[in-house]
């Protein structure tokens, strides 16, 4: 079964490794002391056709930043400090570099999209394919102008937030005091008012008109019915899940569901395991195929059958708590949803046909 992936942050390890001097390969990373969920010699064990490769940016990344876990997420540092933080355009060039540079070593084995065209040549050739996006529209901070050199440079998804409130809107937060009491994690509430600022609106816009797909994962409720006022035509959900099986905040109302499916645009299942299982700690939260099965049926049921792809989220997420642990599993994953009653077709449709009917026809 041929895999169709919308999100994995591997790209930003593969930086990490690169601060940490010790650069790892996107060919083959086992044996180099940090394996990653998702490489190249895993994606061809599991049978990828394409992966979307996000660009994430920290807007709280210490200059001093050696890619170590420990000066991750340095504790006081603000948003967009820029006497302490590492600018996030200068991180988005950074990671752009990373990922050429990786796309030419590796061009015997995946090559780079930006066109539905460029997908076909690659399947005839035999090839995977990458498509490249990006996550945390802050790094933009607030410039409209960017957008042709985004384009430029290969993007063709981009979320407006990651977990930081930024120049075009808002994240949706769990409740306060799940730190202590983990249950509080899925009674999420809403805002009202949260939605995209103006220059969200402008830039949201100026996105469909220049063919990159707006992805709504980790925007606020809000924002989300913002940018279904503004799109025409698709819309993504990288990875997110269904907020009706799981009440965390990083996951869809059926109401949104619906839209997103009416729209022609897709929902990314996440593996992760507190968007997809409730428990009372983070540890007891698991990720089996039958869970990911159940979600991925409701986002059916309930948006069609055209709207549910994979958004796995891989080198985002621990694999602790994983049944599919890795990209050379996910032939597992398919077997796992049949046995949860899905036909060769469903797969079909959630492993790959969808989102590249989705890139069909927005991928110009």
């Amino acid at each position: 079964m041929k895999v169709v992936d919308l999100h994995c942050d591997t790209i930003l390890e593969i930086w990490n490794s690169e601060l940490r001097g010790e650069r790892l390969s996107l060919r083959d990373t086992e044996g180099s002391g940090h394996p990653l969920m998702l490489d190249l010699k895993k994606m061809s064990a599991g049978d990828y056709l394409l992966q979307n490769f996000a660009l994430f940016t920290d807007l709280k990344m210490p200059k001093d930043f050696d890619g170590s876990a420990a000066s991750w997420m340095t504790p006081g540092i603000s948003e967009n400090d820029p006497e302490r933080c590492w600018d996030p355009w200068d991180q988005f060039l950074q990671l752009v570099r990373i990922f050429n540079e990786e796309m030419s070593a590796n061009a015997d084995l995946i090559r780079p999209v930006r066109s539905y065209a460029d997908i076909e040549e690659n399947i005839r050739a035999g090839r995977m394919s990458a498509l490249l996006t990006t996550e945390e529209g802050g790094f933009l901070q607030g410039r409209a102008d960017r957008l042709k050199e985004v384009y430029d440079a290969g993007v063709r998804m981009m979320t407006i937030t990651w977990n930081y409130d930024n120049e075009l809107g808002h994240p949706n937060k769990p409740m306060p005091g799940f730190e202590t009491d983990f249950r509080k994690y899925f009674q999420f509430r809403p805002g009202k008012d949260d939605g995209l600022t103006p220059v969200g609106k402008e830039i949201v816009d100026a996105m469909t008109s220049m063919h990159i797909i707006p992805d709504v994962s980790h925007l606020s409720d809000a924002g989300f019915y913002d940018v279904a006022d503004i799109c025409r035509g698709p819309f993504a959900a990288s990875h997110s899940n269904a907020r009706a099986l799981c009440g965390c905040s990083r996951n869809l109302t059926d109401e949104m569901i619906r839209i997103i499916g009416g729209h022609g645009g897709v929902i990314g299942i996440n593996y992760a395991p507190p968007f997809v299982t409730e428990a009372d700690s983070e540890e007891r939260c698991v990720t089996t195929c039958e869970a990911l099965a159940r979600h991925a049926r409701h986002i059916m049921n309930v948006g069609g059958s055209d709207v549910i792809a994979l958004g796995s989220d891989f080198d985002g997420i621990s694999p602790v708590g994983l049944e599919i642990e890795n990209a050379s599993q996910m032939q597992k994953l398919a077997a796992g949803f049949e046995r949860n009653g899905f036909s060769v077709s469903e797969i079909e449709g959630i492993f790959f046909r969808n989102a590249l009917r989705m890139y069909r026809d927005v991928l110009k």
